[in-house]
């Protein structure tokens, strides 16, 4: 059963940090898997941890809006990218690909919207530990948009 912890950026990098995982490392993890949600400004918030891909890794890029070009907590420039399908898809198939993983480690900018939605999605798709989830993780607050549109690809579905 898949454990599910969100973090914020500042706690990915330093678990990042602690425990040795950078682009070398991240491979021999084949139990743990990782979704990195950064902003598509060019500051901190949208830098990435990882430049190459691997499979237990999924590298998204969108902001915490309900659409684009609506202003963020972190980018106040308008110059902004929703959650979209294709996010969606990437995610679900990401989950198909690693269901088989005990963890996971998502962080958005905050921990508390995006890495959020995707933490509980996770959790109800892959029938994760939701007692685990729910007390690992009560400072999240997951994006309304995300949610909809990861819910709506599986509807789709079945």
């Amino acid at each position: 059963m898949i454990k599910v912890y969100v973090l914020s950026k500042r706690m990915f990098n330093e678990f990042l940090n602690y425990n040795n995982i950078n682009e070398s490392t991240i491979d021999d993890l084949n139990k743990y898997m990782f979704i990195s949600i950064n902003d598509r400004s060019e500051s901190f918030w949208g830098m990435k941890f990882f430049e190459n891909e691997h499979s237990n890794l999924l590298t998204l890029q969108f902001d915490d809006v309900e659409e684009d070009g609506k202003n963020s907590p972190t980018n106040k420039n308008g110059k902004t990218k929703a959650f979209s399908i294709e996010d969606g898809k990437k995610v679900i198939e990401f989950l198909d690909r690693n269901k088989e993983c005990t963890k996971l480690f998502v962080h958005c900018a905050a921990g508390i919207s995006r890495s959020g939605a995707i933490g509980q999605f996770t959790v109800d798709y892959l029938n994760g530990d939701k007692e685990f989830f729910i007390r690992q993780n009560p400072h999240i607050s997951p994006n309304g948009k995300v949610l909809r549109v990861l819910h709506n690809l599986i509807n789709k579905y079945e």
